[in-house]
């Protein structure tokens, strides 16, 4: 199920690439910055926290490169959607360690870029049926991991930025 990439030439895969390359910096950046009474603190029921926000980031690679290897040796691949909120328990990301969730965030992101970078012009192009997505390719999982880390760096700033937290922390 080869086929060219339509929506990306070389210069796109390589702005993949350099994005998830950088996610684990900007993300570990953002996550040591939130005060630690805030990083678990959840703005409202059934939304995440800083801590977890980070924490997912790490928890989804492996089901990235496992998908990866799918694609590419499988043939027809179908792609089962991923929703943490309806396939994990709640709160089973307030009870990872942040430290070696970054850490392990870090380390195999640099595998997973090394083998995204071993990958030839027509393995970018292999297709994949997905549930939820009108197409699909390995160049387009890879798109989505790399607005996904921007998804949820954005959140966790949100989480430090949080006026009335911040007011509280004043108020202790």
């Amino acid at each position: 199920m080869t086929q060219r990439m339509s929506h990306a030439d070389a210069s796109g895969v390589d702005l993949v690439l350099e994005q998830l390359e950088r996610g684990p910096e900007l993300v570990i950046s953002l996550v040591r910055e939130v005060p630690p009474p805030l990083l678990k603190r959840r703005p409202g029921p059934a939304k995440w926290s800083a801590h977890e926000h980070a924490c997912h980031l790490p928890a989804v690679q492996p089901l990235m490169m496992r998908r990866l290897e799918y694609v590419l040796w499988t043939p027809h691949p179908v792609i089962q959607p991923y929703d943490p909120a309806h396939d994990d328990p709640a709160d089973a990301l307030l009870a990872v360690d942040l430290d070696e969730a970054m850490d392990r965030f870090a380390r195999e992101r640099r595998a997973m870029v090394a083998r995204l970078r071993s990958l030839s012009t027509s393995q970018w192009g292999v297709t994949a049926e997905h549930r939820e997505y009108s197409h699909y390719s390995v160049f387009i999982m890879f798109r989505h991991l790399a607005l996904h880390d921007l998804y949820h760096a954005y959140r966790i700033e949100e989480r430090l930025l949080y006026k009335p937290w911040a007011e509280d922390l004043k108020a202790v």
